[in-house]
């Protein structure tokens, strides 16, 4: 009886250490996640926008300027948050986290008039340039969605870490997009679209795969973030093909 008690004890030591070590690992591989997504945006834009004076002679207009700005500050930010909660600085993390409401604010307010603007530049509702600009249009809606859906669950950092990471997804696509643009890749417009849904799908197998590892089960935090980037991508594409899209901003 004695050794059953003591097993027992021993047992619920263990899956109590075993808990305490999972937001640790957490931490870590969200953060190594992150990491990765800054990397790809760096990447991705790095011809057109970062190190754009050694490829290009034609500046950036104000608002691209601003809209590139307010992305590496949200992916720049996540990371930071990434590296102070590893550091336990949860103080810092929660001063930190007040930059996003106008990184955000910045984000959306410039990603809309940038579609804008292309979107006025299009003339038939048959070009396949509608696809991008609603696309782009609904990826901001499920940003906007999952970031608030973050931070009303920001104490279960379970569902916190996964619907921040679905947010920094939903926006992701331009930025794989731009790899075919790349010389040593060079494949251009054409295969632009193939870079953007290859990248997030792999991104989203990989989350998958992460849940079931250490869970045994897709968290309900990853079907919602999934949800959320999927069902108004799949709006914008039906506003797009029918071509509501174009009759909205060519009214």
């Amino acid at each position: 009886m004695v050794a059953l008690k003591l097993f027992q004890i021993d047992k619920i030591e263990n899956d109590l250490g075993a808990a305490m070590t999972i937001p640790l690992k957490e931490n870590r591989i969200f953060l190594l996640a992150h990491f990765v997504l800054l990397c790809i945006v760096l990447i991705g834009f790095g011809r057109t926008f970062y190190l754009r004076s050694l490829f290009l002679t034609q500046p950036l207009p104000l608002v691209l300027l601003l809209h590139g700005m307010a992305l590496s500050a949200w992916y720049g930010i996540v990371v930071l948050q990434g590296v102070l909660m590893i550091k336990a600085q949860r103080r810092w993390h929660v001063r930190v986290a007040w930059f996003v409401i106008p990184v955000v604010a910045c984000v959306i307010a410039s990603g809309v008039q940038v579609n804008l603007n292309v979107a006025r530049q299009i003339s038939s509702a048959r070009s396949p340039e509608n696809m991008f600009v609603w696309g782009n249009f609904m990826s901001l809606v499920s940003f906007v969605i999952l970031v608030t859906a973050g931070v009303v669950f920001r104490h279960r950092w379970v569902a916190h870490h996964r619907l921040i990471f679905f947010a920094s997804l939903a926006i992701i696509g331009p930025a794989f997009a731009r790899f075919a643009f790349w010389p040593a890749i060079g494949l251009g417009l054409a295969a632009a679209p193939i870079f953007a849904i290859a990248g997030m799908i792999l991104l989203v197998l990989l989350a998958v795969a992460y849940d079931v590892t250490i869970f045994r089960r897709v968290q309900r935090a990853t079907l919602a973030g999934l949800a959320g980037v999927l069902i108004p991508l799949i709006g914008g594409t039906a506003v797009a093909i029918t071509g509501v899209g174009f009759g909205l901003l060519h009214q």
